[in-house]
């Protein structure tokens, strides 16, 4: 089967850049051929006026849709998968795709198709009014983007794209990453038959290791060191638990560190190679994960299963949907420093409970989350569409 894989990258490398570079990997090492359509949000930087052009690019850019037109003709691909069009390439390029008669996957990687921002949380706090009456209008209201000019480009992008029903009506495939994710499409108007959801895969070696937890000692937490992860509720967290252990891996917001009151009990490792986090993820207890936003599919929750992390989330979003309450790990009421307090504090000691948890998690994983898992699923979404 050929693909061509369409993506406009971000500024800086993140967790849907390496969903894509393994995606590719895999599909490669199955026997397909992948020809990729690329553009980077870095282009901006080199360019005079970058943010000016970027707000129109985001429309239309011709420039882009000659590019993959001439691409199709040449390489007359079974599908066509996107997974991000904006500021470069533009979901005005999906009817000319349409017209060529090939099949459109979209992967679904946040909230983008709904809220300007993509994340459903904006000042602090969770937020679906882009999905009520006035629609993207609440994005320049509230000024999403902390930038009067950048949330009304985002806005407004997101309105035009919504009126001229670029995604609706020519995509013919919604890869979601959760239930959660594709109840939301489905409420809005997204054909639910077009969803279907395909987890984030945990493409690295399983190794089935039995751990000792009672050699496990603290709480780790990876990812970025920024407020809409939660921190400040984790940090309340470990001041009212100062005989554990909390420790931190990820990139600090800059300037972030500066609003933090981290106890004593609190060890921020910054970013850490490969080596370094099997190390970090073997020697811990629980995976802890405080978001108080809608994220997709957290990478780590598959990673902290596959050392047999149990995990403590949210009770929100999809979070429930791979880590299941008293199963694989526990649930607490979102923002809830009390009830996460006591959550951590009932289980801690209870070492058989946290082994069966910790197993459970690591089976649930290689049944639903490996790479094998993902392709199977990935393939038969393709095959149902292509000619």
């Amino acid at each position: 089967m050929k693909i061509l894989i369409i993506h406009n990258k971000y500024g800086k490398y993140s967790g849907e850049e390496a969903v894509v570079d393994a995606q590719i990997k895999l599909l490669e090492s199955n026997g397909n051929k992948v020809i990729t359509y690329f553009r980077s949000s870095e282009e901006l930087e080199k360019v005079p006026n970058a943010k000016f052009n970027a707000f129109f690019t985001a429309f239309y850019n011709s420039k882009t849709i000659n590019e993959i037109k001439a691409l199709l003709l040449k390489e007359q691909p079974n599908i066509v998968h996107i997974h991000n069009l904006y500021p470069i390439i533009s979901p005005a390029i999906l009817p000319e795709i349409k017209k060529m008669g090939i099949p459109i996957v979209m992967t679904v990687h946040n909230y983008r198709l709904l809220c300007p921002n993509g994340l459903f949380y904006t000042n602090g706090r969770i937020c679906e009014k882009c999905t009520g009456f006035g629609k993207e209008l609440h994005g320049i209201i509230n000024n999403c983007e902390a930038s009067l000019f950048k949330s009304t480009g985002y806005a407004l992008r997101n309105l035009w794209s919504r009126l001229k029903k670029y995604y609706m009506n020519n995509v013919d495939a919604y890869l979601c990453l959760t239930e959660f994710q594709k109840t939301k499409l489905s409420n809005n108007n997204f054909d639910r038959n077009k969803c279907f959801v395909i987890p984030n895969a945990y493409n690295k070696p399983v190794e089935a290791i039995n751990y000792d937890f009672n050699k496990r000692q603290y709480i780790a937490f990876a990812g970025r060191i920024s407020p809409e992860k939660g921190i400040p509720i984790l940090l309340e967290t470990a001041k009212k638990l100062p005989h554990i252990p909390f420790k931190l891996a990820g990139h600090m917001r800059k300037g972030y560190e500066k609003v933090l009151n981290i106890p004593k009990n609190v060890e921020l490792l910054g970013m850490l190679n490969t080596k370094e986090m099997k190390l970090f993820y073997s020697k811990a207890r629980l995976y802890l994960h405080t978001s108080v936003c809608y994220e997709g599919f957290p990478m780590v929750f598959p990673e902290a299963m596959a050392y047999k992390l149990p995990i403590i989330a949210p009770n929100m979003a999809g979070y429930p949907e791979i880590s299941e309450h008293n199963f694989n790990g526990l649930l607490f009421t979102p923002e809830n420093v009390e009830h996460l307090t006591q959550t951590i504090f009932n289980i801690w000691n209870d070492t058989v409970k946290l082994k069966q948890m910790g197993d459970n998690g690591f089976n649930k994983m290689k049944e639903k989350y490996t790479i094998n898992h993902y392709y199977k699923s990935l393939i038969s979404v393709y095959k149902l569409f292509y000619k």
